[in-house]
C-alpha cells in the first residue's frame, strides 16, 4: 500500500488532483471485527426487510445521480452516454432484486415426512456469509460498488466488503456512502456493508485470505481471478471464488450469407470490436471466416466499417499498455497480417486493429487464442468445416460464440452443439456485447472464462452463488 495515490482523467490526460489513502490496517482490524455480529443480525432478516434495503439504496443512489456522474466522466473517460446506460442498468439490476425478493422467487423449502419413522427433514436455503466483492475497472457502476455481485449477495443476505478499484475510487466512495446512508436509514447494523481502499493488490489478497470472509465476487483479468481461487484454495477452511475473468468471444462466419447480409454483419462486429475502446469482456476478439470470395469480402466490408469507427481514450494507462503489448506481441509472428488505425496519440487512446491468419498458424500459436482486451479482433480463414471445427475445439473456455448466417442448416446445429461445450452463452446473428439482466442470461462459461460454469454473474439467478443449504431433520418423540 502507498502513502496516497490519485486517479487518472482519460479524456483530458492527466491524473486528478485528489489524493486517496488506503485503508490502514487498524482500520481495518476495526471494520472485521464487527463482521460476525453483522453477518448474524442481516443473515436473520426477513426476506422482505432485503428488499426494503435494497430499496433504499436505489432511492440514496437516485438522489446523488450528478455527483455520481461526474466523478465517473473524470474517472473512466467514459461518454454520458455510456454512464446513462451503465446507470439505468445499475438501477435496474436493484430494481430487479427487490421485485424478487418481494415476489417469492428466491423461497426455498422442502419438506419430506416419513410417518412410519416419526421423521421429517426440511432443507432450506441460507446467506453463505461474508463476501468480498472487487470492483472492476471496465464497469465503475454495474460490476463495481452497487454492482451485480455486491446486490445479489445482500439480496441472499450475505454482508458485503468492496475493496474499490484504484481507478475509480472517487466514484466508488460517493455510491459507498449511498449504501451506508440506506443502511442508517433503516437502522441496519454498522459491518453489513464495507467499503475498503488501496491502489495495489495487497489488501485484495488479505482479504481473500481472511477466515471472516466467506465468498469472493470478481470480474476482471484471468491472472486477478486465479490468484485469488488459489489464495482461496490454500486457506485452513477454503471458500468459493465466482470469477467472471474475460473471454475471446469467437464468431463464427458461415458461407451462403447474402450480401447485404454481410454488410450489415460486418457493420454490427465493427460496432461491437470498437465500442468504448472494445473494453468489454464479450467483445468479439476472434472471427472464423471462410478462405474464399465470400468470406474476402465480409473482411473487406469489416475493414471498411472499423475505419469508420471513433478512437477513444481507454480506462486507465495501464490498460493502454497492456493493449499495446498485446498487439505487439500479436503482430510479431510472422504469419499474422496486422492493420490499425493510423491516427497519432493525443494520450491513451485505444486505436482499434485488425490482424488475420490462417487456421494452421491459430492452431500453432496459443497466444492467439487468448484475449486482446481493447478494439481488436483477430481474423482466422479456414478452408472447410473440419479446419473449423479444429479451431473452436482447441479453445479454452469462453463467456460466448457467436454464429452467423442466412439460412438455418444441419451444420448451424452442429456449431450450436459445439459452442455449447465451449461457452456459456450462444448468439445467433448478433454480436456478444449487450448483455442483458433477465433471468435467461446466463454470463459466465467454463474455465478460464469464469471459475464455476454451474453459475451465471449477471441476473436474478446469481444470487444462487452466494446461497448454502441446511437440512434439519427432527425426530418426532411419542
Amino acid at each position: 500500500m502507498s502513502s496516497g495515490f490519485r486517479t487518472f482523467n482519460p479524456s483530458q490526460n492527466y491524473w486528478n488532483p485528489e489524493v486517496y489513502f488506503p485503508t490502514s490496517k487498524e482500520e481495518l482490524d476495526q471494520k472485521l471485527i464487527l463482521l460476525p455480529f453483522a453477518q448474524l443480525e442481516y443473515g436473520r432478516l426477513s426476506i422482505q426487510g432485503r428488499a426494503d434495503f435494497l430499496q433504499a439504496i436505489h432511492h440514496s443512489l437516485s438522489k446523488e445521480k450528478n455527483n455520481i456522474q461526474k466523478s465517473y466522466l473524470r474517472e473512466s473517460g467514459l461518454s454520458d452516454l455510456r454512464f446513462e446506460t451503465e446507470w439505468k442498468r445499475t438501477l435496474d439490476t436493484i430494481e430487479l432484486f427487490e421485485n424478487s425478493l418481494r415476489s417469492g422467487y428466491y423461497m426455498f423449502e422442502k419438506t419430506q415426512d416419513f410417518p412410519s419413522e416419526a421423521i421429517s427433514i426440511r432443507k432450506i436455503a441460507c446467506p453463505i456469509g461474508p463476501v468480498l466483492v472487487l470492483g472492476s475497472s471496465n464497469f465503475p457502476l454495474a460490476y463495481s460498488t452497487a454492482g451485480g455481485d455486491t446486490i445479489s449477495a445482500l439480496a441472499a443476505g450475505c454482508c458485503v466488503i468492496v475493496k474499490a478499484h484504484a481507478m475509480h475510487v472517487g466514484t466508488s466512495s460517493i455510491v459507498a456512502d449511498c449504501i451506508n446512508e440506506a443502511r442508517e436509514a433503516l437502522n441496519l447494523p454498522e459491518g453489513i456493508f464495507t467499503h475498503v481502499l488501496d491502489d495495489g493488490i495487497q489488501l485484495a489478497q488479505q482479504l481473500c485470505a481472511d477466515e471472516r470472509i466467506h465468498a469472493v465476487g470478481f470480474t476482471g483479468s484471468f491472472r486477478g481471478g486465479k490468484a485469488l481461487m488459489d489464495i482461496a484454495s490454500a486457506r485452513k477452511n477454503p471458500i468459493p471464488v465466482f470469477a467472471e475473468m474475460g473471454s475471446a468471444n469467437p464468431v463464427i462466419l458461415l458461407h451462403g450469407i447474402s450480401p447485404e447480409k454481410r454488410k450489415l454483419f460486418a457493420e454490427k462486429l465493427a460496432l461491437s470490436i470498437c465500442n468504448d475502446a472494445g473494453q468489454f469482456c464479450t467483445k468479439p476478439g476472434i472471427l472464423f471466416v471462410q478462405a474464399n470470395e465470400e468470406g474476402q469480402s465480409f473482411i473487406e466490408a469489416l475493414k471498411s466499417s472499423i475505419e469508420n469507427s471513433a478512437v477513444v481514450p481507454m480506462l486507465h494507462p495501464d490498460i493502454h499498455r497492456n493493449f499495446e503489448h498485446r498487439k505487439s506481441e500479436i503482430g510479431s509472428i510472422p504469419e499474422v497480417k496486422i492493420q490499425q488505425s493510423a491516427l497519432e496519440y493525443k494520450g491513451i487512446e485505444g486505436k482499434w486493429a485488425i490482424a488475420e491468419t490462417t487456421m494452421p498458424t491459430f492452431l500453432q500459436y496459443p497466444n492467439l487464442h487468448e484475449e486482446v482486451f481493447g478494439p481488436f479482433s483477430l481474423i482466422v480463414t479456414y478452408q472447410d468445416i473440419t479446419e473449423l471445427t479444429s479451431g473452436i475445439s482447441i479453445l479454452s473456455g469462453q463467456l460466448t460464440g457467436s454464429v452467423f448466417y442466412e439460412e438455418k442448416s444441419n451444420f448451424v446445429e452442429e456449431c450450436i452443439q459445439l459452442l455449447s461445450q465451449k461457452v456459456g452463452r450462444i448468439i445467433l446473428n448478433d454480436v456478444p456485447t449487450g448483455v442483458r439482466v433477465v433471468e435467461t442470461m446466463q454470463h459466465g462459461g467454463p474455465f478460464p472464462a469464469s471459475s464455476d460454469v454451474r453459475f451465471t454473474a449477471v441476473g436474478p439467478d446469481s444470487l444462487f452463488r452466494f446461497q448454502k443449504y441446511v437440512s434439519i431433520q427432527r425426530k418426532n418423540i411419542p
